[in-house]
C-alpha cells in the first residue's frame, strides 16, 4: 500500500514539474543614464498633474513646478505612482493614446534611469533603503535618489533585509499552477548593501 502511494506521489510531482511554463528572459539594448553619486541635493519639487478626471494609474501625466510652469509635458508618459518628482519619477511610457510602453524611472530631464521591477501590479517597494531595478533584463538595486548603487548584473535579486540580499547569476522564472511568477536557482548567494559577496 505504501509503495502505491509513493508511486502516485512521484508521478504527481513529475507531472507538476513538467507542466511548468518557463518565462524567457527579455534581452534588450536600451541606453540608461547614470546619475552621479554626488547628485543628492534637493531641487524644486515637480508635481504630477493630469488632464483627466483623476490622477490614477495609466492616465496621461505631466509635471509642473510650484509656479505651475510645465517642466515635463503631456503626451510622453502615463502616471505610475509618483505624485511628486524630487529626484526621479516612476512613469509608464505612453507614446500614443492607445498603447503603453515600458515602466521606467526618469529624472527631471527625462533621462531614463532604469526599468521598474513589478510587484503586486505596481512598482517594487523599498526594503532596507534600496529598491530592485532592471537594466536590459538584469537586476540590481537603486537608492532613494534614483541612483543605481549595485549594478544590474544578476538574473534575479531578492529584497534586502538586515543589510543582506540573495542574488543569482543563473535563474529560471516560471508560472506556477496559480499563474504566479516563481524563480528557481541552484546558485543563490548573499551580498551586502555595497554589492560585496558575503562569505
Amino acid at each position: 500500500m505504501k509503495i502505491k502511494h509513493l508511486i502516485v506521489l512521484v508521478f504527481s510531482l513529475l507531472s507538476i514539474l513538467s507542466c511548468r511554463e518557463y518565462i524567457e528572459n527579455e534581452t534588450t539594448n536600451y541606453q540608461y543614464f547614470d546619475k552621479p553619486l554626488s547628485d543628492t541635493t534637493s531641487t524644486e519639487a515637480l508635481i504630477a498633474i493630469t488632464d483627466e478626471d483623476y490622477l490614477q494609474y495609466g492616465v496621461r501625466v505631466a509635471f509642473v513646478n510650484e509656479k505651475n510652469d510645465t517642466i515635463i509635458t503631456f503626451g510622453k508618459y502615463a502616471y505610475f505612482g509618483t505624485d511628486t518628482l524630487m529626484h526621479y519619477a516612476n512613469v509608464i511610457e505612453h507614446p500614443n493614446d492607445s498603447t503603453y510602453g515600458r515602466q521606467i524611472a526618469i529624472d527631471r530631464n527625462q533621462n531614463i534611469l532604469y526599468d521598474i521591477v513589478m510587484f503586486d501590479n505596481g512598482p517594487d517597494y523599498f526594503n532596507d533603503g534600496l529598491v530592485r531595478v532592471l537594466r536590459n533584463g538584469k537586476m540590481g538595486y537603486a537608492n532613494k535618489y534614483g541612483q543605481v548603487v549595485i549594478p544590474c548584473e544578476y538574473d534575479y535579486a531578492k529584497w534586502f533585509e538586515d543589510g543582506r540580499a540573495e542574488v543569482t547569476y543563473n535563474a529560471k522564472e516560471y508560472l506556477d499552477l496559480d499563474e504566479h511568477r516563481r524563480v528557481e536557482s541552484d546558485e543563490w548567494f548573499e551580498i551586502d548593501k555595497k554589492g560585496n559577496r558575503i562569505k
